[in-house]
C-alpha cells in the first residue's frame, strides 16, 4: 500500500506549531534518506551478487516456485504479461495512540478519532511490461463527538517495468511508475477536522521500485522491494469552513500543499512454498503547507504549516494458496515522528490474479 499517511493525520497534526526551521530540517533529512536508500539498493545487488555461486539447481527451483503476496506497504512491479488482472482489497483499521511534536517527543491526545478503511489495489497489465494501477477507498471514521463515512483520493498510475529480475543471480527488476491522485476525498466544510479524506488538489506522483528475488544459503527464497516517491501538488485549493487543513467554522480562503516524499525497504521470508514472514520500513516526510484567507472575524490570515516526519514498521504473515492467491495480515504502527499523530494499524488482505 502505498502513499496515504496524509490521510491519517489528525487536526491536532494540522495546527502543529509554524515553523521554518522545519523545513530546512526535512531538506537534510530527505539527502541522508536518499543517500541511505541508494546504499541499500547497492547491499542488495552486492549482496546477492556475492551469494549467486551458492546457487545451486534445487536453489533456482525454489526462487522459481516460490509464491509471495506482500509486503504490507511496499508497491508492487509491473504485471508481467498483458491482460492481467490482480485485485487485492485491504481492510485497514487505524488506530491513533498520540502524537510527536517538533522535537519528536510522543504525548497522549485526547479524543482522537480511529477510522476503518478499505482500499482496494486494482492493477491491468496493457503490455508485458506496462500497467495502470488504481487505490479507490473509503473509510468510516469515528470519534466520541461524530461519525463519519466518506471516500478518500483516488490514485491512479502507470507503471513500466525497464527489465526483469534475474532469478539465478537476484539481479533486481527496475519499476518506473507515474501517476495523479484525482482529490475526490471531502476537505472542506466538514462537521470535524478529523473527518477528512482528501486533500482537494490534483497530486502528481513519480517512484521507483526494484525488486530482487534470490535463493539464501539454508535454502528459503527471499524477496526485497526498496522503492521511493515523490508527490507534488499541481494548484492549490479553495477552502471554507472546517477544513483537512486545521481551518475553523467561517473560515475563508486557500491552502497550497507541500511536496511530500516516501522512500522504504520490504521483505519477505518464505519458511515454505506457502508461508512467508514479510516485514516493511518505511519513511515519509511531507514539507509545509501555506494557508491564507479570511477568518470568521475578518482578520486576514497568512500561516505556514510545520513539517512532518514519520516512521512506521509492519511486521505481517502470509499464507499463499498459489502462486495467484494469497492472504496476507499484519500490524503496521510508527516508532518516530515529528508533527504528526502516532497509530497503531492492523490489516489485512486478500490477493489475487488471473
Amino acid at each position: 500500500m502505498n502513499a496515504q499517511e496524509s490521510l491519517r493525520q489528525s487536526a491536532s497534526d494540522l495546527k502543529a506549531a509554524r515553523t521554518d526551521r522545519s523545513c530546512a530540517e526535512v531538506n537534510k533529512r530527505m539527502r541522508g534518506l536518499y543517500g541511505v536508500l541508494a546504499a541499500t539498493c547497492l547491499l542488495a545487488v552486492s549482496g546477492v551478487a556475492c551469494s549467486q555461486d551458492n546457487l545451486s539447481n534445487v536453489g533456482d527451483a525454489a526462487v522459481q516456485n516460490q509464491w509471495f503476496t506482500g509486503s504490507l506497504e511496499a508497491p508492487s512491479p509491473s504485471l508481467p504479461k498483458a491482460g492481467i488482472v490482480a485485485l487485492e482489497p485491504y481492510a485497514i483499521f487505524i488506530n491513533p495512540t498520540g502524537a510527536y511534536d517538533n522535537d519528536g517527543r510522543r504525548y497522549g491526545v485526547t479524543n482522537q478519532a480511529s477510522q476503518l478503511e478499505s482500499v482496494l489495489v486494482f492493477k491491468y497489465g496493457i503490455t508485458d511490461r506496462l500497467s495502470v494501477e488504481a487505490l479507490p477507498s473509503a473509510s468510516y471514521i469515528s470519534s466520541q463527538q461524530d461519525h463519519f463515512t466518506g471516500v478518500g483520493d483516488l490514485p491512479i498510475e502507470l507503471e513500466y517495468r525497464f527489465n526483469d529480475e534475474n532469478d539465478r543471480t537476484g539481479w533486481p527488476s527496475l519499476t518506473a511508475s507515474l501517476g495523479v491522485t484525482l482529490p475526490t476525498g471531502d476537505y472542506q466544510r466538514l462537521s470535524s477536522a478529523s473527518n477528512g479524506l482528501g486533500s482537494g488538489v490534483y497530486m502528481l506522483k513519480q517512484g521507483l521500485l526494484l525488486q530482487s528475488l534470490f535463493d539464501t544459503n539454508d535454502g528459503h527464497p527471499v524477496r526485497i522491494r526498496v522503492y521511493g516517491a515523490a508527490f507534488e501538488p499541481l494548484d492549490h485549493a479553495n477552502i471554507s469552513g472546517i477544513s483537512s487543513y486545521g481551518t475553523d467554522n467561517g473560515f475563508r480562503g486557500n491552502v497550497m500543499p507541500g511536496v511530500s516524499f516516501q522512500a522504504g525497504i520490504g521483505a519477505g521470508y518464505a519458511f515454505t512454498q506457502r508461508w512467508v514472514l514479510a516485514l516493511d520500513v518505511l519513511q515519509n516526510y511531507g514539507k509545509s503547507f501555506r494557508t491564507t484567507g479570511v477568518d470568521p472575524g475578518g482578520v486576514v490570515v497568512s500561516a505556514r504549516s510545520a513539517s512532518t516526519a514519520s516512521t512506521a514498521i509492519a511486521p505481517a504473515v502470509e499464507y499463499n494458496w498459489s502462486g495467484s492467491v494469497g492472504l496476507i495480515a499484519g500490524v503496521e504502527f510508527t516508532t518516530a515522528g515529528r508533527n504528526t499523530s502516532s497509530y497503531v494499524s492492523p490489516q489485512i488482505a486478500l490477493a489475487v490474479s488471473f
